[in-house]
């Protein structure tokens, strides 16, 4: 064997995930699988709500602000419910930026904007542009991960 072969063979042994960190990344998509139903299924909620029992409540800028965050929550569900399927086709790390990215910056970006659209709190504001930047980011590093490839160096998912 290769001193090239032998530090190949070193270097995976090393980087080898335990039995720990196989279980938690076979737990982790079905989290986040479980976070893009629940961001579904409130971003439903929340359009009728804002449709029919909010719908005096919400003109000028509560209307924009509110419509702006259940765009962008009605896109991202369906988009973290794609990303938590397509864990398998990526590197371990990459997906969990990406996925941990897009979850946070929904909440954060669409959190912050509905509660200032129904008069809650304007306290979040600030911070709105952090979970928006956070989104792009997610689609970013999202790119980059698939541009890097599979899992594995050379080989191919399942």
């Amino acid at each position: 064997m290769t001193l090239r072969q032998q530090a190949d063979v070193a270097f995976t042994e090393a980087h080898a995930p335990g039995p720990i960190d196989t279980a938690m990344q076979k737990q982790q998509p079905r989290v986040f699988v479980a976070i893009a139903a629940l961001y579904g299924a409130l971003a439903v909620a929340l359009a009728a709500a804002g449709a029919h029992a909010f719908a005096d409540l919400l003109v000028g800028r509560a209307a924009l602000r509110f419509d702006t965050a259940l765009r962008l929550h009605l896109v991202h569900a369906p988009a973290l419910l794609a990303l938590a399927s397509a864990h398998a086709l990526l590197r371990p790390r990459w997906w969990l930026a990406a996925a941990s990215l897009m979850a946070a910056g929904t909440l954060v970006f669409c959190g912050g904007l509905y509660l200032a659209a129904l008069g809650i709190t304007e306290a979040l504001i600030p911070i709105v542009p952090m979970g928006g930047s956070a989104l792009i980011l997610a689609w970013l590093v999202l790119a980059v991960a698939a541009v890097i490839g599979p899992r594995n160096r050379g080989e191919e998912p399942a």
